[in-house]
């Protein structure tokens, strides 16, 4: 049944700070906001608009996309602009009515008119006074920034980021070389004690390797599977050309003969000419290779028509890094030396962003400086000199076998719950002959410590250089029946790793049995004993295992609650991959998982209900438990990621749902947005030095939302660089715990299987992170109905 009851955010809820028997000491901390001063008063104009035909209000993305389509032909009636609702607002005074035409291309053709006319009452000055108290200032001051930085010819753009582009810095490795361009993002803020300026480092990479060398390298590869991969790979992937500054996305490469830089052509100057001929003229420019694919870019020309744009591979470069650069230690490392800012760098780096509002230098004559643009409008930023709240939570307290305290950088201890490894295979080649008995003897040495059982597995050794399928093959011998004869294989892997997504699929999709993967070469190092204790307690966990549990509120275990974590990733060629994960226990350490492949393009519907039918699953998984007696939770939390404050409207019938079907069980929820990507940071600071946090900052007030109930958790010890955040959205539901939630999120943190010690997020989110970039990454496949309960995807 569908529900249409009206959901809003929750209101940010009155907490005092003296109930909140966790905290243990209050601090005050630096965090990255300026403060923003307007010198003049301004006039912003409101302009109201219609567009036929009408799009319905709720329908947010044909909105956007619209609005995206017309940019060109709206900025050249009022310049700057932004729009919010039913209206348009710019600091131009237009009187007459101006209609924009353009077309979209969705399910087909659609002509719209855009008529926009002055509003009543549509004068608002804008002053010091007024900026702090509304959403249309926000986004004011917000389109003010825009302008003056756009003035900045030492910037380039790229969506929300603009980086510095006479700062760049060429890293070179054997494997690996790139360019990396430092920049910023901004956004301004509306906090209890005030609006202000949040300045956060952004950085780009580009490739040095052009597209046209990506491409080469897949050339030994059968004709028809070359040009696969290579559309697979760049598709949707971000790239800069060497001759602008301009940023594209890749929507196909073209390899038909007749669309090559000789044989495509173009309209240039009235004439007809092609590739070839026009990047010589226009950019003096000579191409190389001149039948080589082509790059096509789907865009909307002035007239909000649609056109396609052909690029020379020779002349463009990728953004962002390729999976094989992330595994090269030397390279990430060199990068690290830009990225990873210790506090004091990064305050200081941070104030660097003052200079762009500065800058005299100007594109030409004609065109204001980003200094002079700040003289116009009268605008000051300035670094804030204030300080803020936050407050350390307690620690958590950690039980492992016998009720030992167990603490995060404990190497050993005795397990809660332990599952006997006593019947279980190892595949390995027969060059790794020597590897597989290593893996078992250390297996063997460390299991004691955790007072973990293990026996000797059943061997089977596969001919050198064996395929994905002869492994495969192999295992459906063992694993193939109604009933599993092993309770888990151990796949040890040489020079054959890459047949790691193959091997995952088999286990996690296609049968349905416990596998741990294990490269040879992470036990040919130092430090093996510790990749075996690691490899033992992850065994365990798989096998429902429980390593410790935390020792919460006393009252938990009458309130009932079930935890949800929901994770989305977009899967390649696919669609999107929704992945959750429940708890089934008082205590958190019992799961029962579900994804959805949302296949078809555009299915919102599908999308939007999967959540709310996995609870229903989830429930009458949670009353089969021993422990529930056949009853369900009382109450549930759910922990969402991948989506954001801004997608209110795309959630709205996913949380329709959700309270439909909690409300018919009677059970109360709570639905949290979790934000592991915010842009504030917050450091201790004393004699104008700056320290990251200790795990267990709550800030809870005065930089959150003044108007939704928010908080932000630094769970864990940063000792490399400097430390973020998670930011914590409590945006719908009735059960009434705001006290409680935030220690509850934190003793979640400590608990995920997979890591000894805390991580960003709760338990249960991470989980279901983790399963959703397996299937994205590997398996591109529903998790088989036998592995539901338990943690198989670890």
């Amino acid at each position: 049944m569908e529900s249409t009851k009206t959901i809003d955010f929750l209101k940010k809820p009155k907490i005092k700070v003296e109930n909140l028997n966790y905290i243990l000491n209050t601090k005050k901390v630096y965090a990255n906001l300026y403060e923003i001063i307007i010198k003049k008063e301004l006039k912003l104009y409101k302009y109201s608009y219609s567009v036929t035909p009408k799009i319905d209000e709720a329908d947010l993305r044909i909105r956007d996309k619209l609005f995206k389509a017309a940019n060109k032909k709206i900025k050249s009636i009022f310049e700057d602009f932004f729009y919010s609702g039913d209206s348009i607002y710019s600091m131009k005074k237009v009187e007459e009515i101006k209609t924009v035409t353009c077309s979209l291309y969705l399910k087909g053709k659609t002509d719209y008119t855009i008529e926009i006319k002055k509003s009543e009452k549509n004068e608002r000055t804008i002053n010091q006074n007024n900026i702090h108290k509304d959403e249309l200032s926000k986004n004011f001051i917000e389109m003010i920034i825009r302008d003056i930085l756009r003035a900045n010819p030492r910037l380039e753009f790229y969506k929300g980021l603009y980086y510095i582009t006479d700062e760049k810095k060429k890293i070179d490795t054997k494997n690996v070389s790139i360019t990396f361009y430092p920049g910023f993002i901004t956004s301004f803020m509306e906090t209890e004690s005030g609006n202000y300026l949040n300045v956060t480092i952004k950085n780009k990479i580009i490739q040095n390797e052009t597209i046209y060398e990506y491409i080469q390298q897949y050339k030994n590869i059968n004709k028809k599977d070359v040009q696969n991969a290579i559309k697979k790979n760049l598709k949707n992937r971000s790239f800069k050309v060497s001759y602008a500054k301009r940023n594209y996305r890749i929507d196909d490469i073209l390899f038909e003969k007749d669309r090559t830089p000789r044989n495509q052509t173009i309209n240039y100057e009235g004439k007809t000419i092609n590739l070839i001929e026009y990047y010589e003229i226009a950019h003096k420019l000579k191409i190389k290779d001149k039948d080589q694919p082509l790059i096509l870019v789907r865009k909307t020309d002035s007239q909000g028509n649609p056109i396609n744009l052909h690029f020379v591979p020779e002349l463009c470069f990728l953004a962002g890094l390729e999976d094989e650069a992330t595994k090269d230690g030397y390279f990430m490392k060199e990068l690290a030396k830009y990225t990873k800012l210790e506090p004091n760098e990064r305050v200081n780096k941070t104030n660097e962003f003052l200079k762009l509002l500065s800058e005299t230098k100007k594109e030409s004559e004609e065109k204001l400086s980003s200094k002079e643009k700040c003289e116009l409008y009268g605008i000051e930023v300035k670094p804030l000199n204030k300080l803020f709240t936050a407050y350390y939570m307690e620690e958590t307290n950690l039980l492992g076998g016998n009720k030992k305290k167990v603490r995060s950088n404990d190497r050993t201890f005795p397990v809660l719950k332990k599952k006997d490894m006593t019947n279980w295979l190892c595949f390995y080649e027969k060059s790794n002959y020597d590897d597989a008995e290593n893996l078992y003897n250390n297996l063997s040495r460390a299991s004691g410590a955790f007072g973990l059982k293990i026996a000797e597995p059943e061997w089977i050794e596969m001919p050198n250089r064996s395929t994905a399928q002869d492994w495969t093959d192999t295992a459906d011998e063992y694993f193939g029946g109604k009933k599993n004869d092993y309770d888990f294989v151990v796949f040890l892997l040489g020079k054959n790793d890459k047949i790691y997504p193959q091997l995952k699929k088999h286990s996690l999709c296609t049968n349905g049995y416990v596998s741990q993967v294990v490269k040879a070469k992470s036990i040919q190092k130092k430090g093996v004993m510790s990749v075996c204790s690691k490899i033992l307690l992850q065994i365990n966990a798989k096998l429902g295992g429980i390593s410790y549990q935390a020792s919460m509120d006393k009252t938990l275990k009458e309130r009932k609650i079930m935890v949800i974590g929901v994770d989305s990733s977009h899967i390649k060629d696919k669609g999107t991959g929704v992945a959750m994960v429940a708890t089934l226990n008082d205590s958190f350490t019992h799961f029962f998982n579900k994804e959805e492949i949302i296949e078809e393009e555009n299915n919102k519907e599908k999308l939007q209900y999967c959540v709310s039918q996995f609870i229903e699953y989830a429930i009458e998984a949670y009353k089969k438990e021993k422990e529930n007696n056949g009853e369900g939770p009382k109450a549930i939390i759910i922990y969402r990621q991948g989506v954001s404050l801004q997608q209110k409207e795309y959630l709205k019938t996913e949380i329709q749902q959700i309270d439909f079907v909690c409300e018919t069980k009677s059970i109360l929820y709570y639905y949290i947005l979790v934000n592991t990507k915010t842009t504030f940071k917050f450091f201790e600071t004393s004699k104008n030095n700056y320290y990251n946090p200790g795990p267990g900052l709550l800030v809870i007030d005065e930089v959150t939302n003044k108007k939704y109930f928010e908080f932000y958790i630094q769970p864990q010890e940063v000792t490399q660089g400097s430390a973020t955040p998670t930011c914590f959205h409590v945006a719908y539901g009735n059960l009434d715990f705001p006290e409680f939630i935030a220690k509850f999120t934190y003793d979640l943190c400590h608990l995920y299987a997979n890591w000894q010690g805390t991580v960003r997020i709760p338990n249960v989110i991470k989980a279901a992170e983790k399963l959703s970039k397996m299937t994205a990454k590997y398996t591109y496949d529903k998790l088989n109905p036998k592995l539901e309960k338990g943690q198989a995807y670890l």
